[in-house]
């Protein structure tokens, strides 16, 4: 978490603290503002289990990585903002390749999952909503920077939010919040397939929660790196 002015220190260690460890299906945060539920979930309860991290050491994450056409590489990991103690968030570099003169597009997806946090709808509740909410900077590759978005794990298929449908680009310079709220289970989708998703119902299985970052080149255009960090990263799921 960044040292900044005015911003809640102790409360947010205290979110992380709670919620870091698994499911809290009994919180009373609000459901979210989608009118659609989730698999057969036919209706917010009013209870969500909350998932957040404002540190981001090492240890609590691992990265998966989908690549597509030309491809490339992409890194992960803790840094102190500006060298401040306890100013931890968590740093992505991707670079695509080039796509000149082959025709087709180079585009790297990394997804990042938080260990130990895992939702298990048969017994804690089919999920009728989600939202998702971080705060993100563009620190070096301009343009959209990565485009970012809430990740989902289940029986070994990645679901997230792709360009134009959800997922959002990160171009600010300085630290900038960036919200969402409503997504249902056909909000989420593998990138490979827009018919693909998880299943929010009590007969779906565990799901991991995370987040994604994407960066790409269009066929024909060369590639490039783009660093970006994300910090106060925070899932709820609304059941």
């Amino acid at each position: 978490m960044r040292q900044i002015a005015l911003r809640a220190a102790v409360l947010l260690a205290c979110v992380v603290a709670m919620n870091c460890g698994g499911s809290s299906p009994t919180s009373p945060d609000a459901p979210g503002d989608g009118s659609g539920g989730g698999g057969s979930a036919g209706g917010a309860t009013g209870q969500t289990a909350i998932y957040s991290d404002s540190t981001f050491d090492d240890n609590n994450w691992e990265t998966e990585l989908q690549l597509f056409g030309a491809g490339g590489t992409a890194s992960a990991g803790h840094l102190n903002f500006n060298g401040q103690a306890g100013a931890g968030y968590r740093q992505i570099t991707i670079t695509v390749n080039s796509a000149e003169g082959n025709g087709t597009a180079a585009q790297v997806a990394m997804f990042s999952f938080h260990r130990g946090d895992v939702y298990f709808p048969s017994s804690d509740g089919a999920i009728y909503t989600v939202s998702y909410s971080e705060d993100s900077i563009l620190q070096s590759g301009g343009g959209n920077g990565q485009y970012s978005a809430p990740a989902l794990r289940q029986n070994g298929k990645l679901y997230t939010l792709v360009p134009g449908a959800g997922a959002f680009p990160t171009p600010e310079a300085a630290w900038t919040s960036h919200s969402l709220s409503g997504l249902t289970q056909n909000s989420f989708r593998t990138i490979a397939s827009d018919s693909d998703h998880p299943n929010f119902s009590t007969s779906g299985s565990r799901i991991e929660v995370g987040f994604m970052r994407q960066h790409s080149a269009a066929a024909g255009n060369p590639g490039g790196t783009r660093t970006g960090g994300i910090d106060n990263w925070r899932i709820t799921l609304h059941r």
